[in-house]
């Protein structure tokens, strides 16, 4: 508790010094008291007849510096050729961007297609009628699809999954290059 106490009135010592070199112009006394427990209080107010108290002096051109003046000129303008970086930078971004949004608007699309396509087509579907073992209709007929519906679902889903994987890279390559 003892260096706790410590570390914080090493604290408050450092504050009250910098309080008194910053107030007035000239010096101020500081007195630094302990009591019986060890713990440690600064005042500006001398001690009573008594108390045991000890004087803190102050060096008050020690850590001085002086602050840059302000000479109403604004900040240096930044070069031609940094300027000419930032909006190669800026348009490298931009075009970036613009190839993600297009990638994603392209497996939006693809994915509509495909869902769009879930129906087979009527020239994709073949009629079964249904037979008895001797081959006279039952009135069962079934719709089956054709190989060519599944050759045409695969070509929409292999275009959904080469869009996935376009937005991946355009998301990867606009991620390295935006900051």
């Amino acid at each position: 508790m003892q260096r706790r106490e410590r570390s914080i009135s090493a604290v408050m010592l450092a504050g009250v010094m910098a309080l008194a070199a910053a107030g007035m112009g000239h010096a101020q006394a500081l007195w630094k008291y302990t009591d019986k427990d060890g713990k440690v209080t600064y005042s500006d107010k001398e001690p009573k007849k008594g108390e045991k108290a000890q004087l803190v002096t102050s060096d008050p051109a020690a850590n001085v510096i002086d602050a840059p003046k302000n000479t109403g000129e604004a900040a240096p303008q930044k070069s031609r050729e940094e300027k000419n970086r930032v909006a190669e930078r800026e348009n490298q971004r931009n075009q970036l961007r613009d190839a993600l949004d297009a990638a994603k608007a392209e497996l939006e699309a693809a994915k509509s297609a495909l869902e769009a396509g879930r129906e087979p087509l009527p020239e994709e579907i073949q009629l079964v009628v249904g037979r008895t073992p001797t081959g006279a209709p039952t009135g069962a007929n079934a719709a089956m699809r054709k190989p060519e519906y599944y050759a045409r679902i695969k070509s929409l889903e292999e275009a959904v999954k080469k869009a996935e994987e376009k937005v991946e890279n355009a998301d990867r390559d606009y991620r390295r290059a935006a900051p």
